[in-house]
């Protein structure tokens, strides 16, 4: 199996990304519609339609580009996190965001409001962004600098990566969230 697909079969992994894509789409545009400062944006690199792409075919890299007053085509990740204690980041996407100089954007419930991560063997994706929807109220976003994407590298560098689906990942507790970015209320 490749290590590509963190432990999953091609099946299974193809319906966790179109899934996963989905929801950090729909809340992509719902951040953006409360940002009076983004005047532009565009997809980059692929479409953000969830399809599988094919191995060989470089899909790592930011979700998007913005452009605000001050920034034009910032790269920018998203971030779906489903629970409020911790954010894992494995160690290949924050080398691809670095070397793009890409900001992370998180988005994140700030407390406990039930289970929110994909249900097992369910990809009914309108009912799950339904339920992630009427928890906004209780969610937080936060963007982690470009400058911060790399200072994070470092200090797990320092520190040691942790294992995760057998890749190396660092994990920020949320006691830590502070020193990697500044969070807001979700509006």
């Amino acid at each position: 199996m490749s290590t590509r697909f963190d432990s999953r079969d091609k099946n299974t992994f193809t319906k966790d990304i179109k899934f996963t894509t989905g929801i950090e789409k729909f809340l992509f545009h719902k951040w953006v519609e409360t940002q009076h400062d983004i005047v532009d944006w565009s997809n980059n690199g692929c479409d953000n339609n969830g399809e599988y792409i094919e191995e060989g075919v470089d899909t790592s890299g930011a979700d998007y580009k913005i452009t605000t007053s001050e920034l034009k085509d910032q790269p920018l990740e998203v971030k779906w996190v489903p629970v409020h204690s911790k954010m894992t980041l494995k160690k290949l996407d924050l080398k691809a965001y670095i070397r793009e100089g890409a900001n992370i954007l998180f988005i994140y419930p700030k407390e406990y409001v039930g289970d929110l991560r994909k249900p097992k063997n369910n990809y009914d994706l309108d009912n799950h962004i339904n339920l992630i929807e009427s928890k906004l109220k209780n969610c937080k976003w936060a963007i982690m600098s470009s400058a911060k994407v790399k200072d994070l590298y470092s200090h797990a560098e320092k520190l040691g990566w942790t294992k995760f689906f057998g890749k190396d990942a660092y994990v920020i507790k949320q006691k830590e969230f502070s020193q990697w970015f500044k969070e807001e209320n979700w509006n």
